[in-house]
């Protein structure tokens, strides 16, 4: 083709492109979020997220701790079978085994059924969420693009396969390292330590003998600490599914860590360090005068 017929011809294609374009919308995020400090800092990425010009709607339960109405974006309020006073009673007793101490092993078993009490007592919300046939029909009416929710609790995760939308996670990290096994990640006890094993990532014989043994007792409790999750993803989603099954279907896992804090391993294309996203207010650094 010659350079009098290219040009025109190159400009009347950039044209036709230009008249496809389309102003690009906002997407439909629905957040179901977990009470507590966990919710601090992913409201930062919800109200990001509508300042950006999507269209935010927060599960808000009647009772909570912070999670509160905003300006910023929609909130859909739905009841729960506690008052706030009991859930301030029993987040107080799982703070005060977990947080205000360094847990011992001796502690293992009290601070298990603490956060199994505390659990329990949200998944019998999230059961009345999922129950709520008005409020579960005037949300799928809405039609929402994905479900933004921490794995902490399986609310979420469940809320997304009867929306069937993918659902975006937003974690620190789970206990057992659920997290971690759902994605099939590998994590040997040869090599990386059992929580309150006291161990490090060099370890004796001995020490990874101990650390065996101690991710073994970690297997049972596990299975004591999430059976409540089982049941509540059998009675919603399947009977041949278990919550570890259905997490391994996250679209994509914000790990609110920074991996140079972590215990080196492989991780998964859609697994993404925003380790930084709560230090929204940044100071500087103090003066340091050198003599």
């Amino acid at each position: 083709m010659s350079s009098r017929l290219w040009f025109p011809a190159l400009g009347l294609a950039a044209w036709l492109c230009c008249l496809s374009l389309r102003p690009v919308d906002g997407g439909k995020v629905l957040v179901m979020p977990v009470d507590g400090s966990t919710w601090l800092s992913m409201e930062i990425l919800v109200k990001e997220l509508s300042h950006r010009g999507h269209e935010v709607t927060v599960l808000v339960p009647e009772s909570s701790l912070l999670i509160y109405s905003s300006e910023s974006y929609k909130t859909e309020i739905y009841q729960v079978p506690y008052t706030k006073a009991e859930l301030d009673d029993r987040f107080k007793e799982l703070n005060d085994g977990v947080f205000l101490k360094p847990p011992e092993i001796t502690d293992v078993f009290i601070n298990v059924q603490r956060l199994v009490n505390y659990t329990s007592m949200e998944v019998k919300a999230c059961e009345n969420l999922l129950n709520n046939q008005p409020l579960m029909s005037r949300l799928k009416e809405k039609g929402f693009d994905l479900v933004l929710t921490d794995p902490f609790l399986p609310c979420g995760s469940i809320l997304s396969h009867v929306f069937s939308i993918p659902a975006v996670y937003f974690l620190r990290g789970m206990p057992c390292g659920l997290d971690v096994k759902a994605n099939q990640c590998p994590s040997p006890p040869s090599y990386v330590p059992v929580e309150f094993s006291g161990n490090t990532d060099i370890m004796t014989f001995p020490q990874r003998v101990k650390n065996m043994a101690l991710s073994i007792l970690e297997s049972y409790l596990c299975g004591i600490m999430y059976a409540r999750f089982d049941d509540a993803v059998r009675k919603y989603v399947g009977d041949n599914m278990t919550y570890k099954d259905l997490l391994s279907h996250g679209a994509i896992w914000l790990l609110r860590y920074d991996f140079v804090l972590e215990w080196p391993r492989p991780l998964l294309p859609n697994m993404f360090f925003i380790g930084g996203i709560n230090c929204a207010k940044k100071a500087p650094l103090p003066a340091v005068s050198i003599q």
